[in-house]
């Protein structure tokens, strides 16, 4: 069974990644959400580490009312390098 479930990933010899934490395609921008699961954390807390770092946010609404908002893939590399610790 665990043989046939891997080979509905596999597509022209290439693994296709489903984890939340590894992306298989470049991408342009990260949505709250997708931060939230990719760095483990609540969307309150990627709102105050963005808000913190004086990140820019590209926003689809009204200022002050609900919308979707994301934030850049370059941005978003530069901080979980920038505050990331090394294993010793």
């Amino acid at each position: 069974m665990t043989i046939r479930l891997i080979e509905r990933h596999i597509d022209d010899n290439s693994l296709k990644m489903t984890d939340a934490h590894s992306e298989p395609t470049h991408r342009e921008f990260f949505s709250i959400g997708e931060l939230a699961k990719r760095w483990r954390c609540s969307r309150g807390t990627v709102y105050n580490r963005i808000r913190l770092a004086g990140v820019k946010v590209l926003d689809f609404g009204v200022a002050g009312r609900k919308s979707k908002k994301l934030v850049a893939a370059a941005v978003v590399f530069y901080l979980e390098a920038k505050y990331t610790k090394g294993l010793p």
